[in-house]
């Protein structure tokens, strides 16, 4: 049974006080810390002055430690436990506010140091105003949670936003710092907004803006980690936007669009650690490859010039932007009319390498599909293929063989989705994407005559006359050379001879270079089957054509039936 409380000391086992205050006994006998007292530790130094509940701190009271005070504040049952203030070694206030479980929770003011203020003491005698703690807002198992605002130890504000677990995360405003306060500053309370937008770990992460310490908007975009990365804006110092697209440590950097002081778009295209891809000797030693191996390629004299006009076009543009002038934008995407074996595909390939050396895309790879690609056999499925295909093309060529097949009636439903979704690539994806659409020439123009809204974004058109007799040849000639065959010369007037026969021009849908590789196939075969039955073959015997390869061709009519 407790009795009633009575005053008395308490003592260690060593002699020395711990305890001094008011008690109660339990039933035992013992005698419990119970109203107001004194603790100690047992050098004789005070530990805690207050108020005890059932040998507990409980009600208000201070705590000290090597006789400097560290809190005076609400206990219940031994923890920190509402409203209290603890404080720096200095003595100083380090926290004023509440608290929960013996941590910061709920509403609170963090201090600095007297050490950490000193270097600013002038200031803060100069501008009462700036008499600011380090932090004021909410808190949550003692670490800052919510919205708070953070000072610099001047007293200007710092941040003013939201807090997880100390950090600054989520959405706030962070101010510049400086080295000297005016009476103007001081009255503001603060520099100017460096920065609005998302926080994540203490740094920009997310959407936001950047500010000059004048004021002015110098970029809006994307940030990760204090740096911005992926979409955003720049502008000029007088606020027209200076560059729109892909960002890199705060550099241009990818795709995107580069507009004068006057805010006008001269270049849109490439670009490169903070510059726009400029035609340098390198990138012209590439291109200059790539256009010699299209030359090389037999025949296609309309492909050849086309492309020819498109590079001196580019590179023109790339000087008009050098002189501060605008670039004039026109549709990279192609149309290829001809029969099969043609070299579309082969030529697609090369077009796509050197629009990425241009600048024109930002990769240049190559990727080929036809309607079976693109349209689904339910409604709504052919929309997420083309989806599939159009980002899989992105920064390159997207070759559509056979286009005319997307429609095959006005009735096609799937078909005209499938076109929907091309026109919309086209449009999102208009600085980084070329669509080359090829096949047969009247079902071709009858394709782009029914899809008025799909003809209007093709701008050239290459059309892809089949091989000449003598083409055909020097297409067998270099498959030769390039799988190690050599032949006589009595070989190649019966080659030529061969060919000479064929009606190029009467063959409805002539296979072109495809037959020739057809041809060289069977020769390959023939020969063989001529080879393997010796019981000995040479080097130079497998390298070989002879004239009873071909002889043996024409007897089973292989050259006509592989037209």
């Amino acid at each position: 049974m407790i009795k009633s409380p009575d005053e008395k000391e308490i003592f260690y086992p060593s002699g020395e006080v711990m305890y001094r205050g008011e008690v109660k006994k339990n039933d035992y006998g013992h005698d419990k810390f119970h109203g107001k007292g004194v603790l100690f530790d047992q050098d004789g130094e005070v530990l805690y002055e207050g108020e005890f509940a059932e040998h507990m701190k409980h009600g208000s009271g201070t705590m000290y430690l090597k006789r400097k005070r560290i809190y005076e504040g609400e206990f219940e049952k031994n923890k920190k436990q509402g409203s209290g203030i603890s404080f720096h070694s200095d003595g100083s206030v380090q926290f004023e506010g509440s608290f929960d479980q013996d941590q910061m929770d709920g509403y609170g003011v963090l201090y600095y140091s007297l050490v950490e203020l000193a270097p600013f003491d002038t200031f803060r005698e100069q501008f009462p105003q700036l008499n600011r703690p380090l932090y004021e807002g909410y808190f949550v198992h003692g670490m800052k949670k919510g919205e708070g605002k953070l000072y610099y130890p001047s007293g200007l504000l710092q941040y003013e936003g939201d807090f997880m677990w100390h950090d600054m995360r989520g959405v706030g405003r962070l101010y510049f710092n400086t080295d000297e306060v005016t009476q103007e500053l001081a009255e503001v309370g603060h520099c100017g907004l460096e920065y609005e937008g998302y926080f994540l770990d203490n740094m920009k992460n997310g959407k936001g803006k950047l500010y000059s310490r004048e004021g002015v908007l110098l970029a809006d975009g994307q940030f990760k980690n204090d740096d911005l990365m992926g979409k955003g804006k720049l502008y000029y110092p007088h606020g027209e936007v200076h560059y729109i697209g892909d960002l890199f440590a705060g550099k241009m950097h990818g795709r995107g669009e580069f507009y004068n002081e006057k805010g006008k778009l001269i270049y849109s295209g490439e670009f490169n650690n903070g510059e726009r891809l400029r035609i340098t000797p390198e990138v012209e030693y590439e291109i200059a490859k790539l256009q010699q191996q299209l030359d090389q390629l037999v025949g296609l004299p309309n492909a050849k010039k086309e492309l020819h006009n498109l590079i001196s076009f580019i590179k023109v543009q790339s000087l008009r932007v050098d002189h501060g002038l605008a670039s004039f934008p026109i549709t990279y995407h192609l149309v290829f009319t001809g029969n099969p074996g043609t070299g579309k595909t082969t030529v697609a390939r090369i077009i796509g390498q050197i629009y990425k050396h241009l600048g024109v895309l930002s990769n240049g790879h190559f990727v080929e599909t036809d309607r079976a690609g693109l349209v689904a056999g339910y409604v709504g499925q052919t929309a997420l293929k083309v989806q599939e295909v159009v980002k899989k093309a992105t920064g390159g060529v997207l070759f559509i063989d056979e286009a005319y097949a997307l429609v095959n009636d006005p009735k096609d439903a799937f078909g005209q989705e499938a076109i929907g979704g091309l026109l919309k690539g086209m449009e999102d994806l208009r600085d980084d994407l070329v669509i080359i659409v090829a096949g047969y020439e009247e079902p071709m123009e009858s394709f782009l005559n029914a899809n008025p809204g799909f003809k209007s974004r093709f701008n050239h058109f290459v059309k892809f006359d089949n091989f000449t007799k003598s083409e055909l040849y020097e297409i067998f000639a270099s498959l030769c050379a390039q799988n190690d065959y050599v032949y006589e010369e009595e070989f190649a007037e019966k080659m030529k001879e061969q060919l000479g026969m064929i009606p190029v021009e009467e063959i409805p849908n002539f296979s072109n270079g495809r037959y020739i590789r057809n041809v060289f196939e069977k020769l390959v075969t023939t020969q063989s089957n001529r080879l393997v039955k010796q019981e000995q073959i040479t080097r130079d015997e497998l390298m070989h054509f002879e004239v009873v390869d071909i002889e043996q061709c024409i007897m089973e009519n292989l050259f006509g039936r592989t037209y």
